[in-house]
């Protein structure tokens, strides 16, 4: 067996990376992926036109996208990268809602959150012309983790201040870090302060509302929180363990002893949802994930929760972005099978910057990682057909 001896400067040099790395701070990662040149992302050609080059550069007049298209407003491209000298494949839908009518929105197939399928399943539901995986969720319910919003409307709230990806009345996109708030009503005296919506996270001091939409029950919890069932906007009943959603009602889930011990069955109550920032209250559409990974034009990537070994691992992954101009990107690339390994959120930043993205956020990856392009999984799943997922973000042909 060879035994392959480095120099004592390269082994110093390594040594050095892995503690940096270990022990950077926010800055110093931003500032250390900042530095990633374009060289370390070099191309190989995958059966295409000879004189088409993979460098991509994200214009609608570009070849590269001009053969896989429907209308003028949603192209695919299929291509394998490598990064840092492993192979990935790459899929790519750009999309121009300038140019095309075009609703682009999170779907979850049904009315309830925790109802899982495939993405393909969700475009032909929908309709749509292509669609890929989104939000995180909880893998033992199928509920979403995250902000989400249709029609204007709060859904779920964000977690762990995570960006989001939003879409305003006039198809334009958004992307921030997102708070909520808000405030429930109980009788004429009574204000208790409103922590999040559809969410399996409590406070101490706050109170997360559970909609129809959430599922069948609330979420389980100790001794020391109160369920308060709301049917026709009067508490019916109030307990100290999960309960059913009420159809048309919801339940407000928070700490017993922040309870006012004048609450009584059917007083009136009413909530309000408020997201911070205030312009977010205006957007249409909106899916959460995280974290970052190009801000403004420049890679950053804001750990919001994620641990080391899920920033740095090849895995498959899903991102999206938007550049400057006002395309949509959408990218995932294949990982834990032979000949595409998959990407870091580094390389997968990097990868967005390149293709022109101005913001640019992670999305829930793994084996949850699809895209959908006329009626077919165009990328390959770690399982067949894709798992299970709770939504999509899907781009539909409007009539």
């Amino acid at each position: 067996m060879r035994v392959r001896v480095f120099p004592k400067k390269i082994f110093l040099k390594v040594l050095i990376l892995a503690t940096l790395i270990a022990f950077t701070s926010q800055e110093a990662l931003t500032q250390e992926l900042a530095s990633i040149k374009t060289s370390d992302f070099p191309t190989k050609p995958d059966y295409i036109h000879k004189n088409v080059k993979l460098n991509i550069k994200l214009t609608y007049n570009n070849y590269e996208f001009s053969k896989n298209s429907i209308g003028q407003g949603v192209r695919h491209k299929r291509v394998k990268r490598w990064l840092n000298g492993k192979p990935a494949m790459v899929n790519i839908i750009v999309v121009n809602p300038d140019v095309e009518n075009l609703i682009i929105k999170p779907s979850y197939g049904s009315y309830k959150l925790n109802s899982v399928r495939r993405v393909k399943d969700l475009v032909t539901i929908e309709k749509a012309i292509a669609g890929i995986n989104a939000s995180y969720f909880k893998p033992d319910t199928g509920v979403p983790l995250g902000a989400s919003i249709i029609n204007g409307e709060v859904l779920t709230g964000p977690i762990y201040q995570r960006v989001v990806f939003g879409v305003t009345e006039d198809n334009k996109f958004k992307m921030e870090k997102l708070d909520v708030s808000g405030e429930i009503k109980i009788g004429n005296d009574i204000s208790l302060p409103l922590f999040n919506i559809n969410q399996p996270v409590f406070s101490q001091t706050g109170f997360t509302v559970y909609t129809d939409r959430w599922g069948g029950k609330t979420p389980r919890t100790s001794k020391y929180y109160c369920h308060i069932v709301v049917q026709d906007s009067k508490i019916q009943y109030i307990k100290q363990s999960s309960v059913p959603v009420p159809q048309g009602g919801y339940v407000i889930v928070g700490p017993r002893s922040k309870i006012p011990k004048n609450i009584q069955q059917y007083d009136s109550v009413n909530y309000t949802v408020k997201l911070n920032p205030d312009d977010w209250n205006n957007v249409k559409y909106a899916v959460g994930g995280g974290p970052y990974l190009v801000k403004e034009g420049k890679i950053f990537i804001d750990r919001q929760h994620f641990s080391q070994g899920f920033l740095w691992m090849k895995a498959p992954r899903t991102a999206i972005g938007y550049t400057k101009s006002g395309s949509l990107v959408l990218v995932t690339v294949d990982g834990r099978q032979e000949g595409t390994s998959g990407a870091s959120l580094p390389e997968l930043a990097k990868l967005m910057q390149e293709l022109g993205a101005f913001n640019a956020m992670n999305l829930d990856g793994g084996s949850s990682t699809q895209m959908v392009y006329k009626g077919k999984v165009v990328n390959t799943p770690t399982t067949r057909g894709g798992n299970r997922v709770t939504n999509a973000l899907v781009i539909i042909p409007q009539t």
